[in-house]
């Protein structure tokens, strides 16, 4: 479904540069001028994708009186421009083409499944999956959580669904999930609320970027999950009262996030108590994704705890 908006959305950018094109040769303008102001037009629109979200944050921590790390918050802004503008102009739009059949990667170990975040589908992994092949981790697979504006919960039950595929499709008994920013709640909604699936197949848990504890930038999302993901929600705090009194073991758990985090706000949100913490700086929300050195830190895990351990 996102696949098809987004295309969408692409087709429908460069019918209007068509468009615009067109009048201002009936204008009398000179090609030179046509061509540079489509491509003004076409950078800035690409630019506001991360800037938008960015100058909120950076408005949020100067009225608190937060200080990033020194020249981070430039790293991180360029970082995530490019992130976003392969995600949201080649690799999700045509997610099919970019991320091809499943597993995307192939392997013996313990099957990883990649969980995507908000408003995004398995095409947001494909960098991600590009270092894990020339890794030789895997097999790979993925999921794309659909309608995207639905809840938390339907959520976690295509990941309950899905978990169940790989496994019969690979004769594995357990899984390692790696989740992005909304995909980290979803994850753990599924070990709790699946508590007998959750207990079983999940063997190790990393999450990157997720809003653990809500996020004040939720506000300005749409759909049920974004409504859930805000702070103090009162689905978060079911949640979390769940998981206090759940007796259930939990899997071997990462959270890792950025401190110049410009859609999950307070990036401290991110912390996960019963996980081990790792965050890290000059890095935006969807470059977690892109990052080489986010990835240095999730292959010395799986090589641990995935390649290790053998069918």
């Amino acid at each position: 479904m996102l696949q098809r908006w987004l295309r969408f959305i692409i087709g429908a950018e460069l019918t209007g540069y068509v468009l615009l094109g067109w009048w201002m040769h009936s204008r009398d303008e000179s090609l030179l001028a046509i061509v540079c102001v489509i491509v003004l037009i076409g950078a800035l629109w690409r630019v506001s994708h991360a800037t938008g979200s960015f100058l909120v944050a950076s408005a949020l921590r100067w009225r608190e009186g937060r200080r990033e790390p020194a020249g981070t918050a430039w790293a991180a802004w360029v970082g995530e421009f490019f992130a976003r503008l392969i995600s949201f102009n080649w690799s999700q739009p045509f997610a099919d083409a970019a991320m091809g059949p499943e597993p995307v990667v192939a392997g013996n170990g313990m099957p990883i499944l990649l969980v995507h975040g908000y408003c995004s589908n398995r095409g947001m992994w494909w960098r991600f999956c590009k270092r894990l092949y020339t890794a030789r981790i895997g097999p790979v697979f993925t999921i794309d959580l659909e309608p995207p504006f639905a809840s938390l919960d339907a959520f976690a039950a295509q990941l309950a669904k899905r978990i169940e595929e790989v496994c019969a499709a690979t004769g594995a008994a357990k899984v390692f999930v790696i989740a992005h920013s909304m995909g980290g709640l979803v994850t753990r909604a599924y070990m709790l609320r699946h508590a007998q699936a959750g207990s079983q197949r999940i063997d190790g848990f990393v999450s990157l970027g997720s809003p653990h504890h809500g996020s004040d930038l939720a506000v300005f999302g749409l759909g049920a999950c974004v409504r859930q993901m805000q702070r103090q929600s009162g689905w978060l705090h079911e949640l979390e009262q769940g998981e206090r009194r759940s007796s259930l073991p939990k899997p071997p758990s990462w959270s890792i996030y950025t401190s110049n985090d410009d859609l999950v706000y307070p990036p401290e949100t991110s912390r996960l108590d019963w996980s081990d913490n790792i965050v890290v700086d000059g890095i935006g929300h969807v470059g977690l994704l892109f990052s080489p050195d986010v990835f240095s830190i999730l292959q010395s895990i799986l090589q641990d705890k995935v390649v290790s351990r053998r069918r």
